[in-house]
């Protein structure tokens, strides 16, 4: 990876500048060279503050489209050609130079030099793009980064087969403490409630899916019991950055996020995370399953028929980029478009996203870097799809204090935003706020436990799963029973963790009344959750740039605590039905994408822009037809020079005769 991101240098700044300066059939050199991978990575200067790779462009439509549908995703009314054209046009009058363009499913292009780029020289670019007259709107294509943190104590671990006993965040609230979500009334509840003769009836449980937007999974019963083969699919769309030697595809598998050696200040050298594999250990086990390493998990009480996790791979090395997790967003909640991927058939209900980036989401210009996760959600939420998203953990160093506010997604409107608190139901030191009485803000907040960094102690970790490779994947173990030679075990905590407590609680909702809006299972969750206990911290200044742990207020950590046993008991008193959610049809007849197009592993295609041979073969009648108009002119110059000399020559017989 390093060698190729390294490899280009000068020859790079070249080709964008012919790009900028030749018009069309110049872009069209520029996309040639793009395709062949390596090639396109120019060498940089390592950035200095948050990355991003290119834009993501949306040109205006020639024509009214009469579909009513996420502006983001309407088909363009031209071809693919005209697209390309137009997009070098619209370059070329801003001067932007870019080296790559890839059409991307949702109708809009990523434009890239084929390397990172600052935020700020990337916002840069955007700002003279966007006042171009044929552009609807521009966004940063940031790089955004998981919402999990780390530490390791010097703990003795228990054995495997007693994990539950380590899983406090499980355990009922008695045992506890009140900043869990109490999933053990919870279970019981459903239990009891399932049985002949219970009240109100025995529940007839409906199928719901909850999507996992991350890293992707690994392979181990705990985590295979609710992702059936070939569940899944990877949409890391950069090569150079996807770790498994293609684009996108159907394999969903982690293979590690690691980086060998440091590529910016916010993106050091590091091990793999194994982030993905973490989050959906919260909700895959099962109850009774004797091979389990992890205990149960939070759905363990839905049989695996009933409860899916759909992992949905967005992340790569250095975090995931704006517009694989857009792609991916809509693919999970089943919005159908042409090309490969073909629509998901296990659509979404809740879609759990512990990625996160700078913006706030209150910006409503259509041309702004929030527009897009808006529409996009709204979108979903018209599918029937909740989004729930981690607020966030400050700047995601050890001793990070949270930030006043949360990240992008979790701050947009209609997504559920997930801060996370220590088991006796203070906030955590790391973690972001939430605001839960700004109803102008448009997002919901909760709080509930997701552990806490070394100022707290090892009681306060969650003790998930993970893998004992530091590059690729070499055996999937509890993190308590990863230690190095000093007995320190690495354990995760985050706000990452909290926010699929929530997603596992609206699944169990859903699985009871499953005819329940995206606005009456926000409802049940926010109308359920326990008022914030009052801790012997101090409460949350949020007149601070940062806060650390303190007692919560509905101001600082959302409408309340999660409670997984109140929200059920609502939904099976009040809305429990043996329906189905009329899910509307939006279907998007849009181009299909060329990257897609591309010779790749079956069932998938690349991550190239279009198809390499194709587009080597424009390469190189584009160089021929420029060498060739080159050695024209030269010979024609010579021609004109040997003419002059002879009429020269003749002239000076002359004068002698």
């Amino acid at each position: 990876m390093n060698a190729g991101r390294n490899g280009l240098g000068r020859p790079g700044e070249v080709v964008a500048t012919w790009v900028r300066r030749g018009g069309a059939l110049a872009c069209a050199l520029g996309l040639a060279l793009g395709a062949a991978g390596a090639w396109a990575q120019g060498a940089a200067a390592a950035p200095a503050e948050r990355l991003a790779l290119g834009l993501i462009v949306k040109l205006k439509d020639t024509q009214v489209n009469s579909v009513v549908r996420l502006p983001a995703s309407v088909r363009p009314s031209d071809t693919a050609q005209a697209q390309r054209l137009r997009m070098a046009a619209a370059t070329n009058r801003k001067r932007v130079g870019f080296l790559v363009q890839k059409p991307t499913a949702y109708g809009a292009h990523v434009i890239h030099q084929g390397h990172y780029t600052t935020v700020a020289e990337a916002e840069a670019e955007a700002a003279k793009l966007r006042q171009d007259p044929d552009v609807e709107w521009v966004v940063v294509n940031r790089m955004e980064r998981a919402a999990a943190t780390g530490v390791q104590f010097g703990i003795t671990t228990t054995a495997g087969n007693a994990a539950y006993l380590t899983h406090k965040w499980l355990q009922r609230r008695a045992d506890v403490g009140l900043g869990v979500a109490g999933f053990r009334d919870a279970w019981d509840r459903l239990n009891n409630a399932s049985k002949p003769g219970s009240i109100p009836s025995p529940l007839d449980l409906s199928p719901v899916v909850v999507a996992v937007l991350d890293t992707g999974k690994l392979t181990h019963p705990d985590l295979d019991a609710r992702t059936p083969f070939g569940f899944g699919y990877d949409f890391v769309s950069e090569v150079q950055f996807a770790q498994d030697g293609n684009g996108l595809d159907p394999d969903p598998t982690d293979p590690g996020d690691y980086l060998v050696s440091d590529y910016s200040s916010t993106c050091t050298a590091h091990d793999s995370s194994w982030h993905g594999t973490s989050v959906m250990s919260m909700l895959t086990p099962l109850a009774d399953d004797p091979a389990t390493l992890m205990g149960p998990g939070a759905l363990s009480m839905l049989p695996p028929s009933v409860a899916k996790v759909l992992p949905v791979r967005i992340g790569g090395t250095c975090g995931a980029l704006v517009s694989d997790i857009i792609e991916g967003m809509l693919w999970a909640a089943g919005v159908d478009y042409q090309g490969s991927p073909g629509i998901n058939q296990a659509p979404a209900r809740v879609i759990n996203l512990s990625f996160g980036g700078q913006g706030n989401c209150q910006n409503t210009d259509p041309k702004s870097g929030d527009a897009l996760y808006r529409q996009t959600i709204a979108t979903l939420r018209t599918k029937g799809t909740l989004v729930v998203s981690s607020a966030g953990n400050g700047d995601s160093s050890d001793t990070a204090r949270g930030y006043v506010g949360p990240t992008r997604p979790a701050s947009c409107p209609g997504v559920m935003a997930v801060t996370a608190l220590r088991y006796d139901g203070s906030k955590a030191t790391y973690a972001n706020t939430v605001d839960g009485t700004r109803s102008s803000a448009g997002y919901f907040g909760l709080a509930v436990a997701g552990g806490d960094s070394i100022s707290a102690s090892s009681a306060e970790s969650l003790n998930l799963l993970s893998d004992r490779g530091p590059r690729g994947a070499v055996g999937v173990a509890l993190e308590g029973d990863i230690c190095d030679n000093l007995g320190r075990c690495y354990v995760s905590m985050g706000t990452s963790f909290a926010a699929p407590q929530v997603a596992a609680v609206a699944a169990l909702v859903l699985s009871v009344a499953p005819t329940l809006t995206v606005d009456q299972l926000v409802s049940v969750l926010l109308e359920t959750a326990t008022p914030h206990p009052a801790p012997s911290a101090s409460s949350c200044n949020l007149a601070a740039q940062t806060v650390g742990n303190c007692t919560c207020t509905t101001a600082a950590c959302g409408s309340g605590v999660l409670d997984a046993d109140a929200a059920l008991d609502r939904a099976i008193r009040d809305h429990a039905s043996s329906g189905t959610f009329s899910s509307p049809s939006l279907y998007a007849s849009y181009f299909v994408p060329q990257r897609l197009q591309s010779a790749g592993k079956s069932g998938g295609g690349g991550g190239g822009a279009t198809d390499d041979l194709s587009l080597l073969a424009l390469m190189a009648s584009v160089l021929g037809l420029t060498w060739w108009r080159w050695r024209s002119e030269a010979q024609a110059r010579a021609m004109r020079t040997v003419r002059t000399v002879r009429i020269r020559g003749d002239r000076l017989k002359g004068g002698k005769r």
